[in-house]
């Protein structure tokens, strides 16, 4: 079973697929510093690693709707698009 915070982030993103703002404002809230984090460490450049978080975080308003709740948390699909955003920047 899913802990509250993946079972509010699950519901955060079904509302973010729909346009609701709100949501993407505070998913964004919730995950910006961990992404920043983790684009940081990987890219080794602060520059680098903002550009990654506002570059994933556009590509999920755009992909919210490809999130498949059967398929992972939340939180992996948004550290699976920062990724992909690091794989460009290498």
């Amino acid at each position: 079973m899913p802990d509250t915070v993946e079972l509010r982030d699950i519901e955060l993103m079904r509302r973010l697929s729909k346009g609701d703002e709100s949501a993407f404002l505070e998913f964004y809230r919730r995950h910006q510093g961990g992404v920043y984090r983790y684009a940081l460490h990987m890219a080794g450049r602060p520059e680098a690693a903002a550009d990654v978080v506002q570059e994933t975080f556009l590509s999920l308003i755009r992909q919210s709707g490809k999130f498949d709740e059967e398929k992972g948390a939340p939180a992996a699909f948004l550290y699976g698009i920062a990724r992909n955003h690091l794989r460009k920047l290498w």
